[in-house]
């Protein structure tokens, strides 16, 4: 057992170590040119203009969640992706849908803290919180 959890254990930090030097290589995190572009090459020709209009059109910190979700690499990508450019890119606006009847209003990111204390609090507890 020792051995396993040594390896495992060696694994994870083989990973920080990563994305340690991803994050120093590149610490504002957005995207370099070289990187868009590698993932834009991919896109069918029909799709890559317009695709490249809404790139010009959002933040840069949002647009390689936004390629990732383009290129159907992730699922939750694309919501994160959906639900930003819904509220025109401001993650703040996200936590604080409003937008009910939206299919994805489970799925979205960036929830409130107080709704997490909501479902895992008492409702007699919660009520007397305020």
């Amino acid at each position: 057992m020792e051995a396993t959890e040594q390896i495992e254990r060696a694994g994870r930090q083989g990973s920080l170590a990563k994305a340690r030097r991803a994050r120093r290589r590149n610490p504002s995190g957005v995207m370099t040119d070289g990187s868009a572009q590698n993932r834009l090459a991919k896109l069918d020709p029909a799709r890559r203009a317009s695709v490249e209009k809404r790139l010009a059109q959002m933040p840069p910190t949002c647009r390689n969640n936004y390629l990732k979700a383009v290129a159907g690499k992730s699922p939750a990508a694309g919501i994160k992706a959906f639900c930003m450019e819904c509220v025109c890119w401001d993650r703040g606006e996200v936590a604080g849908c409003t937008s009910l009847a939206c299919p994805l209003y489970a799925y979205r990111p960036f929830k409130l803290a107080v709704e997490k204390e909501r479902r895992t609090c008492p409702p007699g507890i919660c009520a007397a919180r305020g």
